[in-house]
């Protein structure tokens, strides 16, 4: 009896787990989307110049960003989860306070350095015009920092939603603020940094509003009824009695802890974003040493980081929750000495991931033009970006396997070895920007990107294979995703410059990306490459098995 209570209450941990995975995933599937609409209206509105003014401000403060807020809010959500499991709400309460103001002094410190150093970046990146746009979302940083805290509270509650909400209202007003300012700007007939600063302003309004709703969230937030709720649900998923601890750590026991679990993090997540940085600091300066013309390189910049990074960076919202979701699961199985299932899951996840990124890759890179065109960028934007995209898109590929490898290496507790893998992959992207740009112009860049997570994939699968155990086979986990991505996008390629001729080109690519992922799906079911008992393990397999058992795409067998 007791053993049917913990597997019941195991399934509902996981159960709970895929739950929040779900939410966050389809919230930052809508902020994608709305993230994309952004950069449409943008390219449109702005131009390609005053976008890359735009971009350039953006990614310095994404930097800071993921410095100050990557590890904490991780960190503050598994604290106040570890000591709501012991019963210790008055500790849990208490790692709030001291999060707070830890986070309230990191942002006001990188606020106050954008602030006071606005010039002094703004020429470092060859772009003094961006100054005002560094100015007007420097005040974001300290605002996303109390909401990151405000979401690692929530988090350790197992209360996805704030956060989710909060995500959203950001998104929203990224583009109905931020455009409307670039409307008003461009009426008045300012140039484009200043429409491009109005614009910006956009997201600091919306992390703002965010963080209000955050803080007002918390301000009614119930816990004596939750966590009364919650010493009942320990209760009968230990089959003891879990009495509430008021005892709990000394503030600068809390903090130690904190940047422990945080620091880690942080690093890794800083690592993985140099790439992007140094795509700000270097394009324009290389561009200008390979002899372009300064109005043309703000030009070629503002549609590198607008459109080509911008689609890159699409698909990785559906492949990042699948890692993340089977880390519990898969350690676990470790836990339990279960290495066999550990290794299924491994394989599982690695293919499921290849499955989304290698079409994804593909259908960008042979469809680059006809997608940017289809949604909406101006048309000189789509011709300079589309050859350009084209190349960056099979960095997609490299994206999956890194995610699914940083999440076998940190289940085997390797995790600093995805940092040495990306300093790796940023060293590399550093020597091929300066060379290639310097030899190619602009094509350098996406070359640069591909080369660098090129290398720090390979060096994480050879770290997996070392430390973690033997990756899957070969043929199933990337020859199947590639012939079935292949057949079926390349086909519907072939469709699509006979429809072009005869209904107009937009209608001719929704048609042929719906043939594309529907002959895509028929064929991994056809040809085995996903079974029935894998579809299972997915969030809501059930269902999924029951439609496709309808429609006989897959045998009531397996």
């Amino acid at each position: 009896m007791k053993e049917s209570s913990n597997n019941t209450a195991k399934k509902s941990a996981v159960n709970m787990f895929f739950s929040g995975v779900v939410i966050l995933t389809v919230a930052n599937i809508m902020v994608k989307a709305v993230g994309l609409i952004s950069k449409i209206a943008l390219n449109r509105v702005v131009g390609s110049i005053g976008a890359g003014y735009y971009s350039s401000a953006y990614e310095i403060y994404a930097f800071l960003y993921i410095i100050s807020t990557s590890g904490l809010p991780v960190a503050l959500s598994i604290m106040v989860s570890r000591s709501r499991a012991r019963g210790r709400f008055k500790e849990a309460k208490k790692i709030y306070n001291v999060a707070i103001v830890l986070f309230l002094i990191i942002g006001g410190i990188f606020a106050a350095l954008m602030l006071l150093l606005s010039s002094n970046i703004a020429c470092a990146i060859s772009a003094s015009e961006t100054t005002l746009c560094i100015i007007a979302i420097a005040p974001t940083i300290l605002f996303v920092c109390i909401s990151s805290c405000l979401r690692g509270f929530f988090q350790g509650y197992q209360m996805m939603h704030p956060t989710a909400i909060s995500q959203f209202i950001e998104a929203c007003c990224k583009v109905l603020v931020g455009v409307g300012f670039a409307f008003w700007a461009r009426a008045q007939g300012y140039e484009d940094h200043i429409v491009a600063a109005f614009t910006i302003l956009g997201v600091t309004v919306g992390v703002f509003l965010g963080m209000v709703f955050l803080y007002v969230r918390k301000l009614f937030f119930k816990d004596k009824f939750i966590n009364e709720a919650y010493l009942q649900e320990l209760q009968s998923k230990n089959g003891y009695c879990v009495l509430q601890d008021d005892s709990c750590k000394s503030g600068k026991e809390l903090l130690k802890e904190l940047l422990k679990i945080a620091i880690p993090v942080t690093i890794s997540s800083a690592v993985l974003s140099l790439t992007v940085i140094i795509d700000t600091f270097m394009v324009q300066g290389r561009l200008l040493a390979y002899g372009m013309e300064e109005n043309l390189v703000k030009v070629c910049y503002g549609d590198y980081t607008s459109l080509v990074i911008s689609m890159c960076n699409l698909p990785t919202v559906l492949f990042y929750p699948i890692a993340n979701a089977l880390v519990p699961l898969i350690s676990a199985s470790n836990e339990a000495k279960n290495y066999e299932a550990s290794a299924k899951m491994r394989s599982f996840s690695l293919r499921v991931i290849n499955l989304i990124a290698i079409p994804c890759a593909l259908g960008l890179g042979i469809f680059s033009y006809p997608i940017l065109d289809l949604l909406m960028f101006k048309a000189d934007s789509v011709e300079r970006a589309a050859p350009w995209l084209s190349v960056a898109a099979i960095s997609v590929v490299f994206l999956g396997l890194i995610s699914a490898t940083n999440a076998f290496l940190n289940t085997a507790g390797k995790q600093k070895l995805p940092i040495i893998s990306m300093l790796v992959g940023a060293g590399a992207k550093l020597i091929a920007n300066y060379f290639l740009i310097g030899a190619f112009g602009i094509y350098g860049a996406p070359i640069a990107t591909v080369i660098c997570y090129l290398f720090a994939s390979s060096l994480n699968i050879f770290f997996t294979v070392k430390y973690v155990g033997e990756l899957p086979e070969i043929k199933k986990v990337f020859g199947m995703p590639v012939i079935c991505g292949v057949i079926s996008i390349g086909i519907s390629a072939l469709i699509y410059l006979g429809l072009a001729m005869i209904i107009p080109g937009k209608l001719a690519t929704i048609v042929c990306i719906i043939l594309a992922v529907l002959g895509y799906l028929m064929m991994i079911l056809k040809t085995k490459t996903v079974v029935k008992n894998e579809i299972l393990m997915l969030p809501k397999g059930e269902k999924l098995v029951f439609l496709l058992e309808k429609f006989k795409l897959i045998s009531k067998n397996g």
